[in-house]
């Protein structure tokens, strides 16, 4: 009965930094980006690792402004990050969907979907930036 939003994150260009400094620096990066996620969203809120670089965040009882907050909350946290890994200082950015309960669907796998055409939406549009999904 209360409204939430769905975030699909996608670290840009990983695949470069695993190929650049193999995988154990990709994994780095991937703790990394995920403590990032977890600082700015609250307790009530879910993150979980969606696929390879993908993380997928549920932000409880919120709308739309407060989810592009939450969301652009993220994306620069993540873009001033100066992640150390061994020997290495690297800087990763983000691509974010975001998708609502109940405005864009009911079933979450619809919300998924449509929070991951957001993100590749926000691929398209340069990287490194949040878009919401439009019927």
């Amino acid at each position: 009965n209360y409204p939430f939003s769905v975030l699909m994150t996608d670290i840009d260009y990983f695949k470069t930094y695993n190929d650049r400094y193999g995988h154990l620096v990709g994994d780095a990066i991937l703790k990394e980006v995920c403590a990032s996620i977890k600082e700015n969203v609250r307790q009530i809120d879910i993150v979980g690792r969606y696929g390879g670089e993908e993380f997928c965040v549920i932000l409880a009882e919120t709308d739309k402004e407060q989810a592009l907050q939450a969301a652009q909350r993220i994306r620069q946290a993540i873009e001033s990050k100066l992640i150390r890994v061994y020997d290495e200082y690297l800087k990763v950015t983000v691509s974010i969907g975001l998708s609502m309960f109940p405005k864009h669907a009911k079933d979450i796998e619809k919300l998924i979907d449509y929070a991951d055409r957001a993100l590749y939406q926000a691929k398209e549009e340069g990287r490194n930036r949040v878009c919401v999904y439009d019927k």
